[in-house]
């Protein structure tokens, strides 16, 4: 199947999957709980300025605009980004960009308040850069939430740890999410990964972030969620491999 009909079918689907679904609601109510504390001290009024990284069709970005946020959503996808803006449509404090952070310049660097990325490790193919990106784009202090799977996100296993962590009407309600996303993700073309906590937690800490917490997040831990704030990187990129397939010794699962 085309990846283009792929993006768009997924872009016109996604927010009716999403919307109203208490888990993934959770979920943004847990990032939005996280960026208030991104808030200049210095000025309390003034609005907090985020940047949604790898923003796909835009879901987190509306719900978050929609909250008060001063909302950037950039993807390196044209035709999800496109989606986007249509979706989008009166929808204020919000707009969306084609572009890859990680590969190319773009306007606005060390200059928000926070960087959002759900999903992004998962499929960049240079997760490392990425995570380098997010953190130039920040002003000093500036704090980043970083969502991204920790598991494959397969129907039954899913349903199962729901059961047990939730009840039987929970893991029935999961299946509004589980069995689209399990449809996609067949058909997207894309390396995947899964990385533990200690995974994320180190992949952050050599981008130049401090972990504040990390946690697991969404369907009883399908995804990992860390909570980090911009300070030095351990290492310039010529100084290591950042981008090798393989990482030997590094972090299992973060390769790119």
């Amino acid at each position: 199947m085309s990846q283009v009909l792929v993006a768009r079918a997924y872009g016109w689907a996604y927010d009716a999957v999403v919307d109203g679904f208490e888990p993934y609601e959770r979920l943004v109510d847990d990032i939005a709980r996280l960026l208030d504390r991104a808030a200049d001290r210095d000025e309390p009024s003034r609005v907090v300025s985020v940047l949604d990284v790898g923003c796909g069709t835009g879901t987190v970005a509306r719900r978050l605009a929609r909250r008060g946020y001063s909302v950037v959503g950039l993807d390196p996808v044209g035709h999800l980004a496109a989606v986007a803006r249509r979706l989008s449509a009166g929808t204020p404090n919000v707009r969306f960009f084609h572009g890859d952070v990680a590969r190319e310049r773009v306007p606005g660097e060390g200059t928000f308040d926070a960087v959002v990325s759900v999903s992004g490790l998962y499929w960049h193919p240079a997760p490392r850069a990425l995570l380098r990106a997010c953190r130039r784009m920040l002003r000093p202090g500036g704090h980043a939430v970083v969502v991204t799977y920790a598991r494959p996100p397969l129907v039954l296993e899913t349903m199962g740890r729901m059961w047990a962590a939730a009840g039987p009407a929970s893991a029935m309600r999961a299946l509004r999410w589980l069995v689209p996303t399990a449809a996609f993700e067949m058909a997207r073309r894309c390396e995947r990964r899964y990385l533990t906590e200690r995974d994320l937690t180190r992949a952050l800490a050599d981008a130049g972030f401090e972990v504040l917490q990390c946690r697991p997040a969404f369907l009883a831990g399908v995804s990992h969620l860390a909570w980090a704030r911009a300070v030095q990187p351990r290492a310039e990129p010529e100084e290591q491999d950042v981008e090798a397939a393989a990482l030997g010794g590094a972090p299992a699962g973060l390769g790119g």
